[in-house]
């Protein structure tokens, strides 16, 4: 112990301040074994950790360099002309530069018929010379071949394509139907009157005006009936947009009110309607049957087609009338006999009665677009002159009997109600069906325009475009 005591004050004593150090903090507490020990697992440790830093400084250095690999491109051969074949190119221009005009062969030539034969004349054909040599500037540039391809009907780089601006809607198409609408009641006071439907047709001459001219486009009409501007699909030259703008204005002028009758009928595909007021569904036929591809619609109201009843439908009403006649044939014989005595018992006297007079009347349309459910369309009516009040007679019969009762009525034909959106999809897919999948075209996009429509009416056409990936867009008045 006490030379343990010693080493460690000799220690202390050499080492000065680091020893009081160590010392302070348990080193030199521990046994001399442990302390070397201690020491070398410090050094070991120190050594390795070099070792360790400069390897993989050495690895990081070397793989940071990538090799660089020297690529050769050969250069692609210069286009050069033999000798031989550039010396006659070059001689070959210098003479179509400097070529004379066509030789000309002197002939002599009768410009009237006469009895004396003229003689003969030898000529010898001698070439005529020209000292002019017109001179050609080469010029070298790009252009574009027009040839005959005008781009109609195209489906491959979309020249045709026409970007059209519908009462606010951006369409675009290469087959474009314009489907207007006008029905009477496009022209009510309430709708603007008669100037605000010339705003209407003068807003769509713009769309026809701002169609691509190598496009295809047609103009379709509808009310009571449709008709379309030509039978098929015209190139959208300026000749044509004029044609089709002066068939539009007309309608709905004076003594030109709305449309009974027009060029498009029913097709024997799709759904069968029994008539009705704004028909949509046969200006839908008529774009579809000309195949287009874009269609643009605008109209005030509800369409009210008229469903048709079907075959199974007809033999069931048919087989009731029959058995109602059945059972009612000694109640229509008793009636019949009791109406016939009543007749006969009276007699048929005269009475004279003032009759008023009327003031006169202009012609009335008839009644189209807006209507409630089972109300019916008003029929066109002409013009009257005035009557004057006057005397006449009217004939009474005076019976001695009884009136007999009311006749006995038959079953009548079931409402069948007016087509709805579901009657128009089907109808339309049945068409598409038929024309477009054997040309492997697509559905045409409906547009639709909403001129100052009913709530009912706007949903319906909503929904229509939705359909078939269109827009719609209500509009309540022009400006």
């Amino acid at each position: 112990m006490a030379k343990e005591k010693q080493q460690t004050d000799d220690i202390i004593g050499g080492s000065g301040r680091w020893t009081a150090f160590l010392s302070g903090v348990g080193y030199y507490k521990l046994s001399v074994k442990r302390r070397k020990m201690l020491a070398y697992v410090l050094v070991g440790s120190l050594l390795l950790h070099v070792v360790g830093l400069l390897f993989f400084q050495g690895y990081i250095v070397m793989t940071s360099k990538e090799e660089v690999v020297t690529v050769f491109k050969t250069p692609p051969p210069a286009r050069t002309y033999e000798p031989r074949k550039l010396e006659h190119k070059v001689k070959l221009q210098k003479r179509q530069r400097s070529s004379s005009r066509p030789a000309m062969m002197p002939r002599m030539v009768s410009m009237k018929m006469s009895d004396l034969a003229l003689p003969e004349i030898k000529v010898d054909p001698k070439l005529i010379h020209t000292t002019f040599q017109p001179k050609f500037k080469a010029v070298a540039g790009k252009g574009m071949g027009a040839g005959l391809g005008t781009g109609y009907g195209t489906h491959g780089f979309g020249a045709g394509v026409s970007t059209v601006n519908f009462f606010g809607i951006r369409a675009r198409g290469e087959r474009i139907a314009i489907l207007v609408d006008v029905s009477v009641s496009m022209v009510e006071d309430e709708m603007g009157g008669v100037a605000g439907y010339m705003r209407v047709k003068q807003r769509v001459e713009k769309v026809i005006d701002a169609l691509s001219e190598m496009s295809m486009f047609s103009l379709i009409v509808f009310a009571d009936a449709a008709s379309s501007w030509e039978s098929k699909m015209m190139v959208a030259n300026a000749d044509n947009k004029k044609k089709a703008k002066l068939y539009l204005r007309p309608f709905n002028t004076e003594g030109n009110w709305g449309l009974s009758s027009g060029n498009i009928r029913s097709s024997s595909v799709g759904v069968s309607a029994a008539g009705g007021t704004t028909r949509l569904d046969l200006a839908l036929t008529g774009a579809v049957q000309q195949y287009a591809d874009t269609i643009l619609v605008i109209s005030d109201g509800l369409p009210m087609v008229k469903k048709r009843m079907s075959a199974d439908a007809q033999t069931a009403h048919a087989e009731r009338m029959r058995q109602w006649n059945t059972e009612n044939a000694g109640a229509m014989t008793a009636w019949n006999k009791a109406n016939a005595a009543y007749q006969a018992s009276g007699e048929v006297t005269q009475e004279k009665v003032w009759v008023p007079g009327r003031p006169a009347r202009a012609a009335i349309p008839a009644q189209t677009g807006r209507m409630k459910e089972g109300q019916r369309p008003r029929a066109a009516q002409p013009a009257r002159a005035a009557v004057a009040g006057h005397w006449g007679t009217v004939s009474r019969h005076t019976g001695r009997g009884h009136r007999p009762g009311n006749r006995p009525q038959a079953p009548t034909m079931p409402k069948l109600g007016n087509w709805t959106l579901a009657d128009f999809v089907e109808h339309l897919t049945l068409l598409q069906d038929h024309l477009y999948k054997k040309k492997g075209k697509k559905a045409p996009a409906i547009h639709c325009i909403g001129y100052q429509i009913d709530k009912e009416g706007s949903a319906f056409l909503r929904k229509l475009s939705k359909q078939y990936h269109g827009q719609y867009r209500r509009v309540s008045r022009l400006k």
